[in-house]
């Protein structure tokens, strides 16, 4: 069973959280949350004032010493507010670096991308080319990184996306990535997902 840990900080989009955990469970994969920096230890307050109680109230409270060890794919919502605590939290920024070093997935969505860019430049790593919310495009493409306006990229096992609209096929590419065509087939059809996505 393949295993997901998602982000989530005061300020993360609803959608861009929900979603992927969601669409992952359907897929057959053990997925955990862990909150980073929330206000609240009992929630975290996403942009469009819904709260969400994630699994663990803290990165340190995952009950796996080693993440990138534990887990096949962190996953990073976007949401500004959000976005800019994941850039500015060293264990996160550690957490992405320690994933990609360890040739396992990291996932970002809309804002959330700028967190690969802040992780690279503070512990090094290979630049991919990637997408973003329209937002932040400048932002990344000032760190040096290839920059793309499809709906969802994936460039080596980092996968990127652009914003809530793009939610879904996100997650899907994850499944896809992950566990094949015939597993992201299975969980689209009964969603009545548009082949449009």
């Amino acid at each position: 069973m393949p295993k997901a840990l998602l982000l989530i900080a005061d300020g993360s989009e609803e959608i861009e959280f929900v979603t992927p955990y969601d669409v992952l469970t359907r897929a057959g994969f053990e997925v955990q949350s862990a909150g980073v920096e929330l206000k609240n230890p009992q929630y975290a307050h996403m942009t469009r004032n819904i709260r969400i109680v994630p699994d663990h109230p803290t990165l340190s409270s995952v009950p796996h010493q080693n993440a990138h060890e534990a887990f096949d794919i962190l996953i990073l919502p976007g949401g500004a507010p959000g976005a800019k605590t994941f850039c500015a939290h060293d264990a996160v920024l550690q957490l992405v670096a320690d994933f990609r070093k360890a040739g396992k997935y990291v996932a970002a969505i809309c804002a959330g991308t700028t967190a690969l860019v802040a992780s690279l430049k503070r512990f090094g790593g290979e630049k991919r080319e990637v997408t973003s919310h329209p937002s932040v495009q400048g932002e990344i493409e000032e760190g040096g990184w290839a920059y793309s306006e499809e709906r969802v990229v994936v460039d080596g096992r980092v996968v990127t996306s652009r914003g809530p609209g793009t939610a879904m096929l996100f997650a899907l590419t994850i499944v896809e990535q992950i566990c094949g065509k015939e597993k992201r087939d299975e969980v689209a059809e009964p969603m009545i997902v548009s082949e449009k996505l």
